[in-house]
């Protein structure tokens, strides 16, 4: 079966754009002050890459599962501006505590995908009650982290 072809041109800006993003991250956090443009970029790409690895995983899902994971993720676009004082110095512990969220939260879809990629009528009902987890206590972070 033909596979579509994908330009390299598309993808570089986005790898481009992630990777300008991980420098200043990283930049920030060693310097302990970023810019809240910086900081909504990040939000921005995460939500993007995350939106990204559920569409890739339609065609090998069910829609009640589909749905269930759209709506995990209906609002899910920001949280990294909030790790900013008013004069631009990094709330450190909680920017950590995000990243490690976020990374749990990619892993497991990873772990979902990679199941379904094996078999499509897998049961990973258990995988996406622990994300569902991971997302409510994402957003209690963020509610924290605003107040």
């Amino acid at each position: 079966m033909h596979r579509p072809y994908r330009s390299q041109k598309r993808q570089a800006p986005r790898m481009d754009e992630t990777i300008r993003i991980a420098a200043n991250m990283q930049k920030s956090i060693t310097s302990g002050r970023s810019s809240y443009v910086e900081m909504r970029a990040a939000s921005r790409v995460f939500a993007y890459n995350v939106s990204q690895r559920v569409n890739s995983m339609t065609s090998r899902l069910i829609n009640t599962r589909y749905s269930r994971l759209m709506s995990l993720f209906s609002d899910f676009f920001t949280g990294y501006e909030y790790t900013l004082t008013p004069n631009g110095i990094l709330k450190r512990n909680d920017l950590e505590k995000l990243l490690s969220i976020d990374a749990d939260i990619v892993l497991l879809l990873m772990s979902i995908d990679r199941i379904l990629r094996c078999d499509a009528q897998a049961d990973v009902d258990i995988d996406i009650d622990n994300l569902e987890e991971l997302v409510n206590s994402r957003k209690r972070l963020i509610q924290i982290i605003r107040a």
